[in-house]
């Protein structure tokens, strides 16, 4: 597998994922300050709302709010000016939901929260192309990963979440501008669980990749600290 090198050193985002606030509490403390980067997902903005994604703000970290807004336009362009409030750096929407719904969205954060970065969705990384025709679409993962990227762009939307294969492709036809940010990443031994599309960080690096987002390898550790860092190692220093 042969990509162009991408220059620069991409910034782990910690997916937050986890059974409690208290847990997801004792979990920040163990990754120490190294840690920049806090995804919250559905999971834990529904359980611990927007109080909680203020306290991860509060602790120096910077937030990735992760609700994957799909819907009507104009539902849509609400929930962001709902969201405007929050100290949130990126937050996601479905590519899929069209181009009114994200030019709508592109829009409005531009006026309410223009220090966030949007970042669409494509297909996630749990499908496969069996996943892909169970719900009718035809085109293969590749082909419907850039469609949606492209149109996502075009949108004025900032920033595109794919897997980590997808990265070489998007570089090429998308706007050096586009933040792409991965999950999908599992360091070397690490266990797949659901991911089918995946790469190291080091892969993910020489990619492309912006952001790399990692869950159960720092998660399920026993020491977090120490699988953050091996990590960062891994992606090495930035260039001089």
């Amino acid at each position: 597998m042969m990509f162009r090198m991408h220059e620069g050193i991409p910034e782990v985002i910690l997916a937050l994922d986890v059974e409690s606030k208290e847990r997801a509490r004792g979990m920040l403390k163990a990754c120490g300050d190294r840690l920049r980067w806090v995804k919250v997902g559905l999971q834990t903005y529904l359980r611990d709302g927007p109080d909680f994604v203020r306290e991860i703000s509060d602790s120096g970290k910077s937030v990735f709010l992760d609700l994957k807004l799909h819907d009507i336009p104009n539902t849509m362009a609400k929930a962001i000016e709902s969201l405007a409030s929050l100290p949130i750096g990126m937050l996601t929407l479905h590519a899929s939901a069209g181009p009114d719904a994200l030019h709508g969205c592109a829009r409005i954060a531009r006026k309410a929260m223009p220090d966030t970065t949007l970042l669409a969705v494509t297909v996630l990384t749990s499908m496969d192309q069996h996943a892909l025709a169970a719900i009718g679409i035809a085109s293969p993962v590749e082909e419907q990963v850039n469609r949606l990227a492209t149109l996502a762009v075009e949108s004025g939307v900032g920033g595109i979440v794919c897997s980590p294969l997808e990265l070489p492709r998007l570089r090429t036809i998308l706007s050096s501008e586009t933040k792409l940010v991965t999950p999908g990443i599992r360091p070397a031994g690490s266990a797949v669980g659901d991911q089918k599309r995946i790469m190291t960080p080091s892969q993910a690096k020489d990619a492309g990749a912006d952001y790399l987002v990692i869950g159960r390898p720092i998660l399920a550790d026993d020491n977090p600290q120490s699988a953050l860092e091996l990590i960062m190692e891994e992606l090495g220093p930035s260039p001089s």
